[in-house]
């Protein structure tokens, strides 16, 4: 007599299971080497914005001060002055009319710095800059590498 067997059998569903762990298990890996390169990336950014804040902290400290000693006329007129805070060389420069032109830079990270431009004149004390720029040369790559047919 003949056995008429209906469904499915015992080796596919075993396939389907062995399929189904496997694709849990990869997308796993996938999902611990994601949030691993977050974690990292996170760290990252947190390095920077504490060294930011701690450089702009301390720019903003140096700035009173020089804004202080320029009110209290103890101010040097032009030159490269050392900064009594931080050890931060400042650079004077004074044009024709009353008007002093102060900068400095204060070191943010191995890759950028902290420019600040001040201008200080009997009516009115101005910041020109303050801005992040590198610390590293650049360099201008103009080739252009295509292939010339040979």
């Amino acid at each position: 007599m003949k056995q008429n067997v209906r469904g499915v059998g015992v080796g596919t569903v075993s396939l389907v299971l062995i399929f189904a762990v496997l694709c849990l298990t990869v997308f796993a890996v996938l999902t611990l080497s994601t949030a691993n390169a977050e974690k990292t990336m996170a760290n990252r950014t947190a390095d920077f914005i504490t060294s930011y804040y701690n450089a702009d902290t301390n720019a903003t400290i140096i700035t009173a001060h020089i804004l202080e000693s320029y009110r209290s006329g103890n101010f040097p007129e032009e030159g490269d002055i050392d900064a009594s805070f931080f050890g931060v060389p400042l650079t004077a420069k004074q044009n024709d009319s009353d008007i002093l032109y102060v900068s400095f830079i204060y070191k943010v990270n191995d890759v950028l710095n902290l420019s600040v431009k001040l201008r200080l004149s009997e009516e009115r004390e101005m910041v020109l800059e303050w801005r992040l720029v590198s610390s590293l040369d650049w360099e201008v790559d103009d080739t252009l590498p295509v292939w010339d047919g040979t």
